[in-house]
């Protein structure tokens, strides 16, 4: 006896369409032609990728502005600069604290709460 529960039949139909994906992916996937063929395309986008980088460090360069490797540069100059101090800090006997100062007084008054 067949089922007519609709969503079994879907289910069934889904796992044949895998199978036969799967099964020609895999023959594919093997193929000299695909190989050659996924090798050309990640050399293109390698070859794309360097180019748009070195289009942007022109244009950063012309703008006076900083390109990403000199920002990490930068970035990791910091934190040394900051492992540096924390450890003159230790020496030191820790972190110098701050004079408490004044607060500045208010002379505005919140508006007053409607009920």
């Amino acid at each position: 006896m067949t089922s007519t529960d609709p969503a079994a039949m879907f289910r069934e139909m889904l796992g044949e369409w895998e199978k036969l994906a799967n099964s020609v992916g895999d023959g594919l996937a093997k193929s000299d032609e695909f190989s050659r063929f996924m090798h050309g395309a990640t050399t293109a986008q390698m070859n794309t990728q360097e180019a748009i980088s070195g289009m942007m460090a022109r244009a950063l360069a012309a703008a006076n502005m900083p390109s990403r490797a000199e920002i990490e540069d930068l970035s990791a100059r910091l934190a040394r600069m900051e492992v540096m101090l924390a450890r003159i800090e230790e020496r030191l006997g820790g972190a110098p604290e701050r004079a408490d100062r004044p607060k500045p007084s208010r002379t505005r008054k919140p508006p007053a709460a409607k009920a």
